[in-house]
């Protein structure tokens, strides 16, 4: 496979919040909070459910997505810091720079991974388009960056900002012969309100991140 190059050019501009006395207030995490993320070693670490919770209405029909997880913002802290598990955020750089969860890389979706006009004969970014349940590979290396991105060999999971992002990615997954009972739909950022999660959250609303995406090195279809 030709060398390849995933480029980001990030401008951040950094926004202050400052007290009446002109200190700056930044986000920062306390010596408990930072052991509280440390990885648990997989001997000890709680057993992981199966990804979709069959009990739950339309578990058959929605297997991918967050409603019927079988790990979600209720019990997602049980599940956190673990050696066996890769975190993975979909959502672009800005969103993620803002919050996020300890512990999760940010790789964009629509950024890189699918836009639904991408494909081939197109001067879009993204590895795919079509529909997310028959992926179009815009690249003829398309399925083996994805690879290296979500690794295939691994536990998952997988979060945004509601779980929809996600529910698409896990389809693309599936297509591309992921063994979907290692594929988790962990929700989004907007619904991890429970103070239980509160230690895992960095909050740095005071960074500001315009990202621009590109991709270098591969062969167009």
């Amino acid at each position: 496979m030709k060398k390849i190059v995933l480029a980001f050019c990030i401008v951040p501009f950094i926004l202050t919040a400052c007290s009446k006395s002109g200190t700056v207030a930044v986000a920062t995490a306390t010596a408990t909070e930072t052991s509280a993320v440390q990885a648990a070693p997989v001997e000890t670490a709680k057993a992981l459910p199966a990804p979709t919770d069959t009990t739950k209405p339309d578990a058959d029909k929605t297997p991918y997505a967050a409603s019927v997880s079988s790990i979600n913002k209720d019990n997602l802290h049980e599940y956190l810091g673990r050696d066996d598990v890769v975190y993975i955020d979909l959502r672009d750089f800005g969103d993620y720079q803002g919050k996020h969860l300890r512990n999760f890389e940010c790789i964009p979706f629509f950024a890189y991974i699918y836009n639904k006009e991408a494909g081939p004969g197109t001067d879009t970014v993204q590895l795919f388009g079509g529909e997310t349940a028959n992926p179009v590979s815009t690249y003829e290396e398309s399925a083996e960056l994805l690879k290296v991105l979500i690794p295939q060999d691994k536990t998952v999971f997988l979060m945004c900002q509601s779980g929809g992002r996600v529910a698409m990615c896990m389809d693309i997954l599936a297509a591309n012969g992921y063994d979907m009972s290692k594929i988790y739909n962990v929700g989004g950022m907007g619904q991890f309100t429970s103070k239980d999660l509160a230690p895992y959250v960095v909050d740095l609303a005071e960074f500001k991140v315009n990202a621009e995406y590109s991709i270098e090195g591969l062969t167009r279809q």
